[in-house]
């Protein structure tokens, strides 16, 4: 279902893609599926995508930039070789740093 509304939002391609936990509430194979399909249109189509999601590996793979928010404040914008070479653990510790509390799991914003 989330594939095929993505396709039918994609028909005549828009200005800004809006993704909003397009994933969240699939299994992890069909989860995949819907990313690699996301990431093929958005590509193919050169559409500028704007993708609010939980998972933190999503958020440094897709796309060119990731920004994290807390309480509605960005608190972390990353792009270029630096989110490259970011891996999960290392963007949770630089959340930490940044916020001065540690995290008990990934549950935070990004985009």
């Amino acid at each position: 279902r989330q594939a095929l509304t993505l396709l039918m939002s994609t028909i005549v391609p828009p200005k800004l893609l809006l993704l909003d936990e397009h994933t969240a509430a699939l299994d992890p194979a069909t989860a995949e599926k819907v990313m690699d399909i996301t990431n093929n249109i958005v590509r193919k189509n050169r559409l500028t995508t704007l993708m609010i999601t939980h998972n933190i590996q999503s958020a440094l793979t897709c796309g060119s930039r990731t920004i994290m928010m807390d309480s509605g404040k960005i608190i972390l914008d990353l792009s270029g070789q630096e989110r490259e070479q970011m891996t999960v653990t290392g963007l949770m510790e630089l959340y930490s740093a940044k916020q001065h509390k540690t995290l008990d799991n990934d549950r935070m914003l990004l985009v």
